[in-house]
């Protein structure tokens, strides 16, 4: 089950080749245009990817946006009964403009609702929720602050899923620890964990520190840092305190880090209900994520791509035993 504020990614593909006469920005000349789910959309996106069953919650507004986000999922196959049509909202949309020249991002533009859903939309979302957390191996809560995960809607999902002994991974945004209370794992990148903690992160010591606060804090069982080129560090209780485990990145070509998050989450969540350690899911994550940098766009990993990378990895490490 994937809970958040899905949305929708638009690529503008086109030519920058000469300066206004009206002012001095490039003129950019639209060739095509691609669209895609992004935000809690992309995690389910990747997660049908590698072939798992998603049942998705969220909100989108009554607008043609909206209809576009409904009929990617459609498209997917999700179970979309959740993603609730809220009238009194618009649909979040990322623009992209993109140089074919220059193969990267020129400008962005973004349309977005960033305040709570209303009332009606949460119970809605309160009673869906009730309603197929039963069907659920494991929840993810992808917070991008626009709304959707409420106070109450996170707290129903970590209690309605402790009760059934359900992992729940939530990627965080919200600078308030308490807010996610009592889930099972916390997935923020370097500058999340500040905002949660308070603390300054500059240093392995000063990570350490921050991690085990938001873990004291928050209640949580374990905390997955984040930390881009310098891979990604497992945070986990253990008799006598906190255990650390460190795991590196998978050096490869980077062309674009967009949605790169949404795929850890998405991989470490499916392995964790998979039956997976803390550990072994974020080795698969960080395999993950290694190959999602080297496309361009919100894009997902196939099952195959990600077995062929794990071959790959045990082959030079073998150490690294996805057997477990």
């Amino acid at each position: 089950m994937v809970i958040g504020d899905v949305m929708l990614d638009e690529y503008l593909w086109g030519h920058v080749q000469r300066i206004s006469p009206e002012a001095p920005v490039p003129i950019f000349n639209l060739s095509h245009e691609e669209h895609t789910l992004g935000g809690a959309g992309n995690v389910v996106k990747n997660l049908r990817s590698l072939g798992a069953t998603v049942i998705a919650l969220g909100a989108v507004g009554a607008d043609p946006i909206g209809k576009s986000i409904v009929g990617e999922l459609d498209r997917l196959g999700v179970d979309r009964e959740g993603v609730i049509e809220d009238g009194s909202r618009g649909s979040t949309r990322k623009t992209r403009l993109m140089s074919i020249e220059h193969g990267q991002q020129v400008f962005r533009l973004d349309k977005e609702t960033a305040v709570p859903v209303s009332p009606a939309t949460e119970n809605a979302l309160l009673r869906t929720l009730v309603d197929k957390v039963g069907d659920a191996n494991a929840i993810l809560c992808s917070d991008y602050m626009k709304g959707v995960l409420t106070p109450p809607v996170l707290q129903t999902a970590i209690e309605s899923a402790r009760k059934r002994h359900t992992p729940v991974v939530v990627g965080p945004k919200h600078p308030d620890p308490a807010r996610y209370r009592g889930a099972t794992y916390l997935i923020p990148n370097l500058r999340e964990l500040e905002q949660l903690s308070g603390v300054r992160v500059d240093g392995p010591e000063s990570i350490d520190e921050a991690a085990q606060l938001v873990i004291g804090e928050a209640e949580i069982g374990s905390l997955l840092v984040t930390r881009g080129s310098a891979g990604m560090s497992l945070f986990e209780r253990a008799p006598g305190g906190i255990r650390r485990i460190d795991i590196p990145t998978v050096a490869r070509t980077v062309y674009d880090v967009t949605g790169a998050g949404d795929t850890v989450a998405g991989v470490f969540t499916l392995a964790i209900a998979a039956g997976a350690s803390g550990e072994l899911a974020a080795r698969l994550g960080t395999l993950a994520a290694g190959l999602v940098v080297g496309k361009r766009g919100t894009t997902s990993v196939t099952p195959s791509e990600l077995m062929q990378c794990v071959h790959q990895q045990f082959a030079a490490d073998p150490a690294f035993s996805y057997s477990k």
